[in-house]
C-alpha cells in the first residue's frame, strides 16, 4: 500500500478516536442524578452546564478552525484539547454547592476546547479525501456518535463504584491520550490545495469566513440545520416518556431509545456516503422529509409505531449532523472549511436554545401532541429553506 494511502487512514482513525470524546456531554444526563444528590443542584442548575456548553462549543469551532488557517491543524488539536482536558480534571474539582466553578469548568472550557478540535479534524479529513469528504467527515461525526452507546453503561458503572470525582479524572485522563495520539497523526496533506482540486467543481471555491457571512447561502444553510435539528431536540427529552405514557412497556421503550442511539450513529456514516454519490442537497432533502413524516406518525399514528418513528427522528438527526460538514465544503470550498462551518453551527446553537422554549410553551398551554406538529412544520420550513438555498447555488 502507498505510504500516502497509508496516512491517510491514520489521519482519519486518529482523528476519529479524539472526536469520540467529545461525545461526552451527551451522557450529562447520566452524571446529573448523582450530581443533584451529592451536591444539591437543582435540575435547572445541572442542565445549564449542558446548555452553556452547547452555546459555547460553537464559538470553539469557530476559533479552532481560525488557528488551524493560520498555523496548522496541530497547534488547534494542542491548544483545543489542552483546553479539553483541563475542562475535565478542573471539574472534578468543583462540585461545590455554587454551580459557578462547573459552568466555567465543564461548560465554557469544554466548549472551547471540544470546539477547536473538532471543527479542525472534520476538515482536515476532508482535505486527505477530497474524492469523499462525505465519507471522511461521516467517519468523524460518527466517532462523536458512538461515545454515548460504549461509554453511558461504563461511566454509570464508574460512577457507582468510585464517584464522580474520579470518573471525571479518568475521563479527563483518557483525553488527553487521544488528543495527544491526534496531533501526532492529524495534519494537512502535502500540498493539499492541489490534493483538493481533484473535484473541479471545488477549484475555485475558497471563500473565508468573511466572505462567506456576506453571502445569502450561508444563511439558508444555517437557518435548513436550524430548521432541521428542531424535530429531534424537542423530541429527544421525551423521548422514553412518551411511549410509557402511551402504555409501551418501559424495557420496549428503552430499546427503542438504544436502537434510536445506534441509528443515529450509523446515519452520520451512511447519509454523507451516500451524498458523495447522489448528491448533498438531495439527500439532506430525504432525511428532511423522513424527519416531517416521523413527527407527524409520533402525534397520529398507533402505539406500535411510536417506537419505529423514534428511532427514525435519531437517525435523521445523524444524518443532518453528518452531512452538513462536506455540503459546508461543497458550497464555501474546503480551504477555510473548519471555521466555515463553525458559523453554520451556529444553527445548531439556536436549535438547542430554541427547543426547551418551544417546548416549555406546549407544557404551559398544556396542549398535548402540538409539540410533534411544530416538529412537522419545522421540518416542512426546513424543506422550503433547502429549495431556496438549491435555486442560489
Amino acid at each position: 500500500m502507498p505510504k500516502k494511502s497509508i496516512r491517510k487512514y491514520q489521519v482519519l482513525l486518529a482523528g476519529a478516536f479524539a472526536i469520540f470524546f467529545t461525545g461526552f456531554p451527551h451522557i450529562w444526563s447520566v452524571y446529573q442524578p448523582y450530581v443533584m444528590e451529592n451536591v444539591g443542584w437543582t435540575r435547572g442548575q445541572t442542565s445549564l452546564c449542558f446548555y452553556i456548553y452547547f452555546v459555547v462549543f460553537v464559538g470553539g469551532n469557530i476559533l479552532g478552525g481560525r488557528l488551524q488557517d493560520r498555523y496548522s491543524p496541530k497547534v488547534s488539536i494542542v491548544y483545543g484539547g489542552g483546553i479539553f482536558t483541563a475542562s475535565l480534571l478542573a471539574a472534578a474539582f468543583c462540585l461545590r454547592p455554587s454551580p459557578i466553578g462547573m459552568y466555567l469548568t465543564y461548560g465554557v472550557m469544554q466548549g472551547i476546547g471540544q470546539g477547536m478540535i473538532y471543527s479542525t479534524i472534520i476538515s482536515t479529513a476532508q482535505k486527505w479525501y477530497p474524492k469523499s469528504p462525505g465519507f471522511a467527515s461521516g467517519v468523524i461525526v460518527t466517532a462523536n456518535g458512538l461515545f454515548g452507546f460504549f461509554m453511558a453503561p461504563l461511566c454509570k458503572n464508574l460512577l457507582e463504584q468510585v464517584g464522580i470525582q474520579k470518573n471525571l479524572l479518568l475521563v479527563g485522563a483518557l483525553v488527553g491520550l487521544s488528543w495527544i495520539l491526534s496531533a501526532v497523526f492529524v495534519d494537512n496533506p502535502p500540498e493539499w490545495s492541489e490534493v483538493s482540486s481533484a473535484k473541479k467543481e471545488e477549484e475555485t471555491l475558497s471563500y473565508c469566513a468573511n466572505q462567506m457571512v456576506r453571502m445569502p447561502q450561508f444563511y439558508f444553510l444555517t437557518l435548513t440545520m436550524f430548521l432541521g435539528l428542531i424535530p429531534y431536540m424537542l423530541m429527544s427529552p421525551l423521548a422514553q416518556s412518551i411511549q410509557t405514557d402511551r402504555g409501551i412497556s418501559v424495557s420496549t421503550a428503552v430499546a427503542a431509545v438504544m436502537a434510536g442511539s445506534v441509528c443515529n450513529a450509523s446515519a452520520r456514516l451512511v447519509v454523507p456516503t451516500l451524498a458523495d454519490r447522489f448528491g448533498r442537497i438531495l439527500c439532506v432533502k430525504v432525511v428532511l422529509v423522513v424527519t416531517g413524516v416521523s413527527m407527524v406518525l409520533l402525534a397520529t399514528a398507533p402505539v406500535s409505531v411510536i417506537p419505529a418513528a423514534i428511532v427514525l427522528v435519531y437517525g435523521c438527526y445523524g444524518g443532518i449532523m453528518g452531512s452538513f460538514p462536506s455540503l459546508c465544503s461543497r458550497i464555501f470550498g474546503m480551504r477555510h472549511s473548519g471555521e466555515n462551518y463553525g458559523y453554520v453551527m451556529l444553527g445548531l446553537a439556536a436549535a438547542t436554545l430554541c427547543a426547551p422554549l418551544i417546548s416549555g410553551f406546549f407544557e404551559s398551554t398544556r396542549i398535548s401532541g402540538e409539540i410533534f406538529w411544530a416538529g412537522a412544520l419545522s421540518s416542512l420550513l426546513g424543506l422550503l429553506s433547502l429549495s431556496v438555498l438549491r435555486r442560489k447555488l
